[in-house]
């Protein structure tokens, strides 16, 4: 009698949990175990299913294993990112733009002597026939008088530096044209000559004992006729723009005279003040350290001249 109610409670108990419906585990989570009692006969008997745990082997690496998306963009997110982040960095008047760049970083002018030789001769020489060959080079002005000189026996060098600088310490003109003559003699006495390409200048920058000079071609600030009494929009922004940039680069504590030669003292005067007015935006500056001055000149030596007051 103790028998039969027992087996008829155990199956009770255990049918409810059998008639339930098996459930997926979720993500993360271990799989729900469940142990069915079977009677047979008199004997109480379980069946344990194997442990099963799905573990992915790859787990703490998978994310360094996915390719970079922004690697699959036609436009960098970066770039994009910068554009639209920064837009007023490109016109920013304070930042330095060196695609205007218009003094070079190099001093002095480059020629290159050797050079010339060969296309003079149409013909590259070796370096022990080249060195027989004496050369001179003669510098001229607009007006085809010379301006500077230099010679050698021999051994034309490979670039010779010329300050800009004649004799008689006068320096080339901003806006001016000058052509280097050269001139090489060949060992058995036969002169060879080419002239090199013209040297041309929209702005200059010279130390001298009243400071740094920065001439500027008043036909590219003002006009062609250098009678405009405001800049050039393109041109002429350009040109200061980057005489600006040389002030920032390395003279930004420095007082600055500005200089203009015009056709009258009235138009100087007018001149230099736009100069002056331009300068003081760029550089952010007290208008006590950008003195003007504006003198009647020449055609010819009509210019703008700032000087920086470093001595």
């Amino acid at each position: 009698m103790r028998k039969t109610l027992f087996a008829a409670w155990f199956v009770l108990a255990v049918r409810p949990a059998a008639a339930q419906a098996p459930t997926t585990p979720a993500a993360g989570k271990l799989q729900d175990v469940e142990i069915r009692g079977v009677q047979t006969g008199n004997k109480l008997e379980n069946v344990k299913p194997p442990l099963n745990i799905e573990v992915d082997a790859f787990e703490t690496i998978r994310p360094a294993l996915e390719p970079d998306q922004s690697m699959l963009l036609a436009v960098s997110p970066l770039t994009v990112s910068w554009r639209r982040t920064h837009p007023e960095t490109l016109d920013n008047q304070r930042v330095i733009q060196p695609w205007r760049l218009t003094f070079s970083q190099r001093a002095g002018i480059i020629l290159r002597v050797r050079d010339q030789l060969f296309a003079v001769l149409g013909r590259k020489l070796e370096p022990r026939e080249a060195k027989a060959y004496s050369w001179n080079i003669t510098i001229a002005d607009e007006e085809g008088r010379i301006f500077h000189h230099y010679e050698g026996t021999r051994n034309p060098p490979e670039e010779l530096v010329w300050s800009g600088q004649n004799d008689q310490d006068e320096w080339i003109k901003a806006g001016h044209s000058y052509a280097a003559v050269y001139t090489f003699v060949d060992p058995s006495g036969t002169p060879h000559r080419g002239v090199g390409n013209p040297l041309l200048f929209h702005g200059l920058a010279h130390q001298e004992d009243t400071g740094l000079h920065l001439t500027l071609d008043s036909a590219v600030l003002f006009g062609a006729a250098k009678t405009a009494a405001e800049l050039e929009k393109t041109a002429g922004y350009d040109l200061l723009r980057s005489a600006a940039d040389l002030v920032k680069r390395r003279y930004s504590a420095v007082p600055i005279a500005v200089r203009v030669f015009a056709a009258t003292k009235e138009l100087a005067d007018t001149q230099a003040a736009a100069v002056q007015g331009f300068l003081l935006q760029e550089l952010k500056t007290a208008s006590k350290n950008v003195t003007m001055d504006g003198t009647r000149a020449a055609f010819s030596d009509q210019r703008v001249e700032i000087v920086l007051l470093n001595r």
